[in-house]
C-alpha cells in the first residue's frame, strides 16, 4: 500500500483508523514546549489534535480561537507564531499544515499496515491448517454416523430407560457378606 493512498485533498479527512489516537513523544514535545505557558501548551495540543483528526486548518484567527479555546485573537496569533518558529506548524495557501504531524501520521499508517499484514498472514496460516482439520473431523463424524447408527441409542432412548437402582435386599446381602468377611475386634 502506498503513502499516496493516505494523502488528502483540501477539506478531506485523513485516514479514519489513525484519527482515533495520536502518538505523543514526551521528550520531543517537552523540549518544544519548554518556554511556553500552560495555556499555550494546552492550546497547542488542541490545535495538534484538530489537525491530526481533520487535516489542514483554515488560517483564520477566529477558527484558531475556536479550536484552541483562546479568548483573544492576539493570543492565537502569538501561539501560531510560536508554533511556526518551533516547526510544529507551517502556513501554506491560507491553511495551517504540520509536516511534523503528517510525518508521524505516515509512520503510524505504515505501522498499522505492517501489523495488519502480519495478522492476516498469521490468520491465514492458522485457518489454513484448521480448515483441513475441520474437513477431516467432519468426514470422520460422517463415517462414524454411517458405521453404526443402530448400535448407539439416541439421547431420547437413553433418557427414557429406567435408572438401575440398587434394591435394598441386594444392598443388605452385600453388606452382610462384607461384615462376615471382616474381622471385628
Amino acid at each position: 500500500m502506498t503513502l499516496a493512498l493516505y494523502t488528502y485533498k483540501k477539506g478531506e479527512h485523513m485516514h479514519k483508523h489513525i484519527s482515533i489516537w495520536m502518538p505523543l513523544y514526551i521528550g520531543d514535545l517537552q523540549a518544544k514546549f519548554a518556554r511556553m505557558t500552560a495555556e499555550q501548551i494546552g492550546a497547542a495540543l488542541l490545535l495538534m489534535m484538530d489537525f491530526w483528526k481533520n487535516g489542514a486548518i483554515p488560517h483564520d484567527l477566529a477558527t484558531v480561537c475556536s479550536i484552541t479555546k483562546l479568548s483573544q485573537h492576539t493570543k492565537a496569533k502569538t501561539l501560531l507564531n510560536t508554533l511556526i518558529a518551533l516547526e510544529l506548524f507551517e502556513i501554506e495557501s491560507e491553511q495551517i499544515h504540520s509536516s511534523f504531524l503528517t510525518s508521524l501520521k505516515s509512520q503510524a499508517l505504515q505501522n498499522q499496515q505492517m501489523k495488519s499484514d502480519k495478522a492476516k498472514n498469521a490468520a491465514q496460516a492458522r485457518w489454513g491448517k484448521s480448515a483441513s482439520n475441520a474437513q477431516a473431523s467432519a468426514k470422520q463424524r460422517k463415517v462414524n454416523a454411517q458405521a453404526a447408527p443402530e448400535k448407539s441409542p439416541s439421547i431420547t432412548q437413553v433418557m427414557l430407560e429406567p435408572c438401575p437402582s440398587s434394591s435394598s435386599s441386594n444392598f443388605e446381602e452385600k453388606n452382610e457378606s462384607f461384615l462376615e468377611n471382616s474381622k471385628w475386634i
